[in-house]
């Protein structure tokens, strides 16, 4: 009797989830999502893993799935404690033959996925991969031959149109008897967050069906003809496509928002903006594989370059680059917004990342560490990947990115419009 057990990560979705379908194949099914203690536990870079944002993002998330689930017989049953130790408990209780879980670039995803299969040799494992656009397999090379930069990744990957997706699935199989409902019991390492209802900045709602609405209604806009004209501005919602924080947890999928762009292109036509669009998507997968290539240097001072930075930490001054207490008003205003909300636009995290490293002299992971707790959106490639990338030890031919912060603010806020919402209104 196949008894399958789904570890649910980063696909907190129902529609174009692999994994899940292969999970329907089973004769009895156990959904689990683990909460873990760690990662409300600051790390070797002072912040923690998972900040209040994210984590009342992600509970969102977690609710809304609870939902669909239910409603095809099934249930999440949410573990709260060391992820290793549940999932082998949970796995020894339940007899299960097969364990499914979707492929993630993560160090310590992958360190635990080798402990699991050497801890549980009876069971099978299969990694389904779909947190990318493409699978190693189509990638247009050897992951150890993966190009040293952007520009030349993207132009060895074939131009794509529009990508099959998963079936949609109409059942799934019965879950374990024994399996208890979930109630309220939460323990007490875990934070009780009141919802922050910003009173200005960008306002995320958690789950498949809120990332389905918006993918919608933005491609429903003219928006996305506009896109390259407007993707630089510090503030508005409708400056960006704002689909990074569905994407980081799997609410949507990189092949979904791909169709979404090749069908608008073909109703409203395609122009350098659309094109810019993909081209970010493109931006996410290099990181992913970048990260899936070179593992824990994604995390390392001197990154996958050869030479450390000349950089160091001072407590004094991050903190108040992290509490907006600089001497510019653009990096306070960008901080009190990164803080307060849980997003900062994509100018704002280069603007205070060149910030930190070059004007600070601070090690630029103290930032990197900073962004995950706070960041709705946030995803370790991604995020470790652009610190890299503006530090200077990572995927940039160039050697880092140096910005001036009073000319950003003249380009990008010439009337402190934005400075004054983020730093006199709050």
């Amino acid at each position: 009797m196949k008894r399958t057990l789904y570890w649910m990560t980063k696909d907190l979705r129902i529609n174009d989830n692999a994994a899940l379908n292969l999970a329907s194949q089973a004769e009895t099914l156990l959904c689990v999502y683990v909460v873990d203690k760690q990662w409300f536990e600051a790390s070797n870079f002072q912040s923690k893993h998972l900040g209040n944002a994210r984590w009342q993002f992600l509970q969102s998330c977690l609710n809304d799935l609870e939902q669909q689930l239910k409603a095809m017989g099934q249930q999440l049953y949410i573990v709260y404690g060391d992820t290793l130790t549940s999932l082998c408990q949970l796995c020894d209780k339940y007899q299960i033959t097969d364990f499914i879980t979707t492929r993630l670039p993560g160090t310590y995803e992958n360190r635990l996925i080798s402990q699991l299969r050497e801890n549980l040799p009876q069971v099978s494992f299969n990694l389904v991969e779909q947190f990318t656009l493409f699978t190693e397999k189509s990638l247009p090379f050897e992951l150890e031959s993966l190009p040293a930069s952007y520009s030349k990744f993207r132009k060895l990957l074939p131009e794509a149109s529009s990508i099959d997706l998963q079936p949609a699935i109409e059942c799934l199989p019965n879950k374990f008897e024994s399996l208890p409902e979930i109630s309220n019991f939460k323990p007490n390492w875990l934070p009780v967050v009141a919802f922050n209802e910003n009173k200005q900045g960008a306002k995320f709602n958690g789950g498949e069906q809120y990332g389905l609405q918006h993918l919608e209604q933005y491609f429903a806009s003219t928006l996305p003809s506009d896109y390259k004209q407007v993707r630089n501005s510090l503030a508005g919602w409708e400056n960006s496509s704002k689909l990074s924080a569905w994407l980081s947890y799997g609410c949507i999928s990189a092949r979904q928002v791909v169709n979404y762009i090749k069908q608008y292109e073909l109703l409203s036509g395609k122009n350098s903006s659309t094109e810019c669009l993909y081209l970010e998507i493109l931006w996410r997968e290099y990181f992913q594989w970048l990260h899936f290539k070179v593992g824990p240097k994604m995390y390392q001072f001197k990154g996958i370059s050869e030479q450390k930075p000349l950089t160091t930490y001072y407590a004094e001054r991050f903190n108040k680059w992290c509490f907006s207490n600089t001497p510019s008003s653009l990096i306070n205003a960008c901080m009190n917004e990164l803080r307060l909300t849980g997003y900062l636009s994509n100018r704002g995290r280069q603007i205070v990342a060149s910030y930190l490293v070059n004007e600070l002299g601070i090690d630029w992971r103290y930032g990197a560490a900073w962004f995950e707790e706070r960041l709705i959106d946030y995803d370790a490639a991604v995020n470790w990947g652009n610190w890299q990338y503006i530090a200077g030890v990572g995927a940039d031919p160039r050697g880092g990115r140096h910005f001036n912060i009073e000319k950003q603010s003249e380009i990008f806020d010439p009337a402190r419009v934005y400075q004054a919402a983020w730093t006199e209104n709050i």
